[in-house]
């Protein structure tokens, strides 16, 4: 049988060059014009607003778009030989199924349209798809500052965080039952009639077949969740966490994950690169002239360098396993000691005579 074509284009009033922005926001500015609710017992505009899902469900999809580009009123022919995605078939009334505009069900299509501030229907209802679902729990991350010893040794930390969880008195779900007053949409029935209608019959999409109005929850105003302070005590954070690692505490944000950003503070003496620690330490010029020993601050104490003779300002020796240590296991990093050559401020007599002296034998010329 031959299917009447019909032009997808003219019907959301676009160019067929137009991109998937210019189709959605015709398609938002025709639903909503041609709604039922906003056009009651107009049989034109119900028929109107379901030719304008239509062409939508079809210039949304990338794969149908382009079996309608290119076989024009054959496409639906096409499509249900198998060249296309059946997605978005006829159903069995010869127009398509309110479900398959926007993948999301009746609630989804009216968020859709009207936007999330009315509760996903029209009017400023709230559909019993969307008071049935809980708010879910999301992971949370809490950011958390320690020092660059406190990173190398491994530290803990108790805090309280403030988290979204489940509203209580409507388990979650936004809105309350208002006692003794009908639901609005059906009279109290929960039940809706016309087999031709938005609805199509059946069951009331307000009230779920309860009959009941609803109202936001008082406590949570409509959200399905309330901010509550928790305490968490004694988190131990790694030795050899890195600046920006986060650390997973499982279940801790209300059912969700709650994750430690770790901030390492700059140390003023300790730079690190990776695993490794870079520091200087002052060198005697003439320990670095004729060799011998030096200390070097570590985290973990004091260290002794062996120095040989001729050293040079900057001349870098390796500590190794005194760098940090491997989060993952494994081994640790090492510490890089610079040498940094210092000169006495003030001489003796006896110090001049001989740097004098010194001076001469090397022909370094002096003031």
């Amino acid at each position: 049988m031959a299917v009447d074509y019909k032009d997808y284009y003219k019907i959301l009033g676009v160019e067929k060059s137009a991109d998937e922005k210019e189709i959605k926001a015709a398609y938002r500015r025709l639903a909503r014009k041609f709604h039922p609710d906003v056009n009651p017992n107009d049989k034109g505009a119900e028929d109107k607003f379901k030719d304008i899902g239509e062409a939508y469900e079809v210039l949304s999809d990338k794969t149908k778009r382009e079996k309608y580009d290119q076989y024009g009123d054959q496409w639906k022919a096409f499509s249900a030989e198998g060249g296309a995605s059946n997605a978005g078939r006829p159903a069995a009334s010869g127009g398509y199924t309110y479900s398959d505009f926007g993948g999301g069900g009746l609630d989804d299509l009216f968020a859709s349209i009207f936007g999330a501030d009315h509760g996903g229907g029209f009017g400023g209802f709230r559909t019993s798809a969307r008071q049935a679902s809980p708010v879910h729990a999301t992971d949370a991350e809490y950011p958390v500052e320690i020092s660059l010893i406190e990173a190398y040794q491994g530290t803990a930390r108790s805090f309280t965080v403030s988290m979204p969880e489940p509203c209580r008195r409507c388990q979650g779900s936004g809105s309350v039952v208002v006692n003794g007053r009908p639901c609005p949409m059906c009279g109290g029935s929960g039940k809706i009639k016309g087999g031709k209608s938005l609805f199509g019959g059946g069951t009331c999409p307000q009230c779920n077949g309860t009959g009941a109005s609803t109202e936001p929850c008082g406590i949570c105003h409509g959200t399905g969740h309330v901010e509550r302070q928790r305490k968490i005590s004694d988190v131990r954070i790694p030795a050899g966490v890195r600046d920006g690692q986060r650390v997973r505490l499982a279940g801790q944000a209300g059912g969700a994950d709650l994750y430690l950003k770790v901030k390492i503070h700059p140390d003023s003496k300790v730079r690190r690169e990776g695993n490794d620690l870079f520091t200087d330490f002052p060198l005697h010029y003439t320990v670095a002239s004729l060799g011998g020993e030096a200390t070097v601050d570590t985290f973990e104490g004091r260290k002794l360098l062996a120095i040989p003779p001729s050293t040079q300002s900057g001349q870098k020796f390796r500590l190794t396993g005194l760098g940090m240590p491997n989060v993952k296991g494994g081994a640790r990093g090492s510490l890089f000691a610079e040498a940094r050559i210092i000169v006495d401020k003030a001489l003796s007599n006896e110090e001049r005579e001989l740097l004098t002296k010194l001076a001469k034998i090397r022909k370094v010329q002096t003031t």
